[in-house]
């Protein structure tokens, strides 16, 4: 019974993850964008900070939506694959 437990727990964070792409992407953009206009609003007040800000957003705008997409795939596909060696040692 703790096999089955531990499978379908393995197996659902798997899932999670590997739909999660749209979701991750979707949150670093709505980043890109807060950091963007966070840059813009300090320019006048403090030019250090400016300039931090802007260097945030060119290192988030410089991750491409594919990395994103086969890390999530990757690590969620062997979460799922954890599950069934955990079903497979529950026997």
């Amino acid at each position: 019974m703790m096999g089955w437990t531990i499978a379908l727990i393995f197996w659902v964070a798997g899932v999670v993850i590997v739909g999660s792409p749209r979701y991750l992407f979707h949150r670093l953009e709505e980043m890109k964008t807060e950091t963007a206009d966070h840059s813009k609003a300090s320019e006048a007040s403090n030019k250090r900070e400016s300039i931090f800000f802007f260097i945030e957003t060119k290192a988030l705008d410089s991750i491409p939506w594919w990395v994103i997409t086969v890390t999530c795939v990757t690590v969620g596909l062997f979460l799922i694959a954890f599950g069934v060696i955990a079903l497979v040692f529950s026997y």
